[in-house]
């Protein structure tokens, strides 16, 4: 039978259930998102409502429990608009270390961060190499919407590599179709093209594309749940390799 959305989260679990859980060694999924401006077409909390929905279609396929979202990323581009989550760099990377050791120590062996937010992923990276090394423990960390872009040419016929552009909006028109605005957007007053050669905080517009009239927001809601369908359908493929390998490796002396 199908688990529900609330089955699947850990914070809705009594000890018992949790304990069948560890003994299953199943995978603990984490989104991560942050608190920022998407436009005005999407909610603020655009980037954890991915992950999170991200993370249930994973945990669903792979038997796996969702732990509840870390929301508070660092947003740097629009930490100006409101309402923007922001703390030092040094502060969020022991947050999430001290979340994931903590998940470690109750026996948690697989551990997938599902990451929504592009400004988390430069201290992700040091983090979960430096976590790696210290036990038996497989951590894998997912940037979901980089992923998508492949998904999204074959879906739309092209990609935005953006901000609340056409990725994100999909994701969440197709869990959420009434979070999405789509009266409110406007491209005149909406779009921007970032330049290295000049940086404005904040950006004259909130959905960022990389090259005009591409990778907008499409608002099909048959597109967007096939969009949704296929990148989930990616990246399973992606982490059945994975667990796979894990089982030749994990043994009395560690992974390897």
């Amino acid at each position: 039978m199908r688990k529900s959305s609330k089955e699947l989260k850990l914070k809705h679990m009594t000890t018992c259930e949790v304990d069948s859980v560890l003994t299953s060694q199943a995978p603990l999924f984490l989104p991560m998102g942050t608190l920022e401006a998407h436009g005005r077409h999407l909610p603020s909390g655009t980037d954890t409502i991915c992950a999170e929905e991200v993370a249930l279609a994973l945990a669903r396929t792979f038997g796996g429990v969702v732990a509840p979202p870390i929301e508070y990323g660092l947003t740097n581009v629009f930490a100006q608009t409101a309402p923007a989550s922001f703390s030092p760099v040094s502060v969020f990377s022991d947050y999430v270390e001290n979340v994931i050791v903590g998940f470690l120590k109750h026996g948690f062996t697989k551990i997938v961060i599902i990451n929504g937010h592009g400004g988390n992923r430069e201290p992700l990276k040091p983090l979960i190499r430096k976590m790696s090394r210290r036990g038996r423990a497989a951590l894998a960390v997912i940037n979901w919407w980089i992923l998508a872009t492949d998904v999204s040419k074959k879906i739309y016929g092209e990609a935005s590599d953006g901000h609340a552009a056409l990725e994100e909006t999909s994701c969440v028109l197709a869990k959420y179709p009434e979070l999405v605005k789509k009266e409110f957007f406007e491209k005149e007053k909406d779009l921007y093209i970032p330049d290295d050669g000049i940086w404005l905080f904040p950006p004259p517009g909130e959905v960022l594309i990389s090259e005009p009239e591409k990778g907008l927001p499409d608002f099909s809601q048959d597109k967007a749940e096939k969009f949704f369908d296929a990148v989930i359908d990616d990246i399973k493929g992606r982490l059945s390799v994975w667990f796979d390998s894990l089982g030749k490796f994990q043994n009395k002396r560690g992974l390897r």
